[in-house]
């Protein structure tokens, strides 16, 4: 079946504002020099740092700003913004913006009106879009649209919920996230509708808030997006030094799991945010495109000043890059995730679990100035941090489409902090382990719900093989747990008291459950004597073909904030046990992300080297030198090949696994490895 030309791996250039001094052309000529394959067109209806097509105004320069384009071999995506009032329609806000519940306008920026998508502004975006198909355009993306802080209280808001609902819209509304979400359904429903109808072979997406709480419906979002485009490209928004370090990875990866198979893009902001002007070094552009391709997702690189930051050090490796994914672009299409693990990203419990709400809302047992004793999305990069730390291939799967078909890809699935699950993730996920699949799950896992909703106990408590004692224990940072019976979860690691998580819950252990690590009763102090063995804190349990790793403290948000040895090893330890490994990479230093795909009678190992000299934002990187892959005994490989340094590799035997030498590691390499149906070396 032939692939659409958006379905292959797409390098966007995008210039997010206009100050070309009358060379608007010009730029065409810049991406497609740059190795770009389609341009998302913003610059030529810029106003400041927004966009919305009016033909009157614009539609001269765009007819030969696209022809030039298709001359160039320019794909070209037409820019509408969703979220702002364009300056020249700030006198509109009565009527077009969003507001609190206290009447006030929400700012973004600290500088534009946010639109509602219940307001009049919806006609003006709706024209737009109608005029833009007389247009030859490939597509169209519109940035947005959002609903700001609890909700929009506009007069159009409140007329619509009173008709919905029957009720007055308040912020205690219970039905206010199901409202604010369906809003924004029904805007990009007619807005994906009336592009269609002009250009059904167009492409239509829009700016998904992937790892947020959001305002829009999954999956039925995924019914107006031909791509799943997210902002995980754009860092740091704070000081470096304390910035996520897997942020594009971690979100190519879960767009992949959500898509259901559609392409993703990943987009990153060239200059480092919060300075517009401010271009990212060459070390962080080029990790950040790497980590982003590597785990298949298209990219977009964004400039928010003039093209001249093109000629910066920053963009210069980020066009040296572009262009060698250019000369290899075979090895990125139609790539499969070929790894043994994976972690679970609950959509569920990323809207309805929250650390800030009080604990009574969630369990009886905590007193209720606590919060909800985890919190989601630091236990999910915690777990992911210590993964690709240690060099552990892994991909994601969602909760919204556990089934026996995805879930059954893996020897593995690690479910951080996912306390609120539906009955049919649980359901999935127990027949998934009685048929051979392995689970590591921590904290209140499967405690809750997917409407976040408290269950009596664990609902995967029988896989688990613990039950819930109804109270969560708070541990200071002078608390422990320790090993209590012999196992390969504590390998390599020589102490006896491991610092405790912030929180376990109490549970006690099933018949047949094996308890290998139990809390230290907490200490009244740091400088008091040693407490004795309390409360299981790890447990094994064999259910079916199958088993589970139950960690019964806050351990990925652990693994977020302190990063200690001790816990990442066990995390290691646990996937060794639970899990074959299809590629291994040895001898390195640590922080090189491992990738692994598949095409027909190949394999493709992406290795990103993280091992950054600090402080970040980085400006160097630590060559990694005799590295080499372990392959799994089941794989035959016949020859392989370092692209980039374009040179065939060593193989030997060792153990009865094959061995690779690889060449030095700089930044990033993709070894192509050849299994004995492919198609030659």
């Amino acid at each position: 079946m032939d692939r659409k030309w958006y379905e292959k791996p797409l390098r966007i250039a995008a210039l997010q504002c206009n100050y070309e001094e009358g060379r608007t052309l010009d730029v065409v000529d810049k991406w497609a020099d740059a190795g770009f394959n389609a341009e998302q067109l913003f610059h030529p209806m810029a106003e400041s740092y927004t966009a919305v097509y009016k033909a009157d105004a614009h539609r001269g320069l765009l007819v030969k700003y696209l022809a030039k384009a298709r001359r160039r071999g320019l794909r070209v995506i037409l820019y509408l913004n969703a979220h702002i009032i364009e300056p020249s329609n700030a006198g509109r806000r009565e009527a077009w913006a969003q507001r609190d519940a206290r009447g006030e306008y929400y700012r973004l920026y600290e500088t534009y009106d946010a639109c509602c998508v219940n307001s009049a502004w919806r006609d003006h975006v709706f024209e737009a879009i109608d005029r833009i198909g007389d247009l030859d355009v490939d597509g169209l993306f519109l940035d947005g649209p959002v609903v700001c802080g609890r909700g929009c209280f506009c007069p159009a808001c409140r007329a619509l919920f009173q008709k919905e609902f029957g009720e007055a819209l308040s912020e205690e509304s219970a039905r206010l996230a199901e409202f604010s979400a369906g809003s924004v359904d029904r805007f990009m429903r007619e807005a994906h509708r009336r592009f269609k109808a002009r250009k059904p072979d167009g492409v239509f997406y829009m700016n998904f808030p992937l790892l947020h709480e959001s305002c829009f419906s999954m999956p039925e979002a995924l019914d107006y997006n031909d791509i799943l485009g997210t902002e995980g490209g754009f860092m740091f928004y704070g000081p470096a030094q304390g910035a996520y370090l897997w942020k594009p990875s971690v979100n190519a990866k879960i767009s992949e799991a959500a898509a259901r198979g559609r392409p993703r893009v990943i987009f990153m902001a060239a200059d480092q945010k919060p300075w517009s002007w401010y271009v990212h070094t060459p070390v962080e552009t080029q990790l950040c495109i790497a980590s982003s391709v590597a785990n298949a997702s298209s990219i977009w690189y964004g400039l928010h000043g003039s093209t001249a930051l093109l000629d910066t050090p920053g963009g210069r490796a980020a066009a040296e890059l572009m262009r060698q994914l250019a000369r290899h672009e075979a090895i990125y299409e139609a790539t499969q995730p070929a790894s043994s693990v994976a972690v679970m990203h609950s959509f569920d419990t990323s809207r309805h679990y929250h650390s800030s709400r009080l604990a009574s809302d969630f369990y009886g047992g905590i007193r209720q100035e606590h919060g909800a004793p985890g919190n989601y999305l630091d236990s999910l990069f915690g777990f992911c941090d210590a993964l690709a730390r240690s060099s552990i291939p892994f991909d994601a799967v969602t909760d919204l489409d556990a089934s026996a078909a995805v879930l059954g890809r893996y020897d593995c699935i690690i479910l951080p902090t996912c306390a609120c699950l539906r009955d049919s993730a649980v359901e999935a996920l127990r027949d998934y382990v009685r048929n051979g699949g392995n689970l590591i799950a921590s904290l209140d896992t499967s405690l809750l719900a997917g409407s976040g909703q408290p269950r009596a106990d664990f609902g995967l408590a029988d896989v688990f093989g613990v039950s819930f004692e109804g109270r969560v224990t708070e541990y200071k940072d002078f608390n422990y747990f320790s090993a209590c019976a012999a196992s390969p979860l504590f390998e390599g690691i020589g102490i006896e008291r491991i610092p405790a998580q912030h929180a376990g819950m109490d549970v006690r252990a099933l018949e047949g459950a094996e308890v290998l690590a139990r809390f230290h009763v907490p200490q009244a102090g740091r400088y008091t004597d040693p407490t004795p063995l309390d409360k299981p804190a790890a447990v094994l349990n064999r259910f079916g073909a199958g088993a589970a790793l139950y960690l019964a403290g806050a351990f990925g948000e652990m693994l977020r904030r302190h990063a200690l040895p001790e816990h990442r090893r066990m995390l290691v330890n646990a996937v060794r046990m639970l899990s074959g490994q299809v590629v291994t990479l040895e001898g390195a230093l640590g922080n090189v992300e491992v990738v692994v795909r598949s095409q027909p009678g190949r394999l493709l190992v992406h290795l990103v080297n993280y091992a950054g000299v600090p402080p970040r934002p980085f400006e160097a990187v630590a060559p990694q030198a005799e590295l080499r892959l372990a392959l799994s005994p089941a794989i035959q490989c016949r020859g392989a090949k370092a692209v980039f340094s374009d040179v065939a590799l060593t193989l030997f035997v060792e153990g009865g696994r094959t061995i690779v030498e690889l060449p030095r590691l700089d930044l990033y390499e993709v070894i192509v490895l050849e299994l004995p149906s492919g198609p030659g070396a």
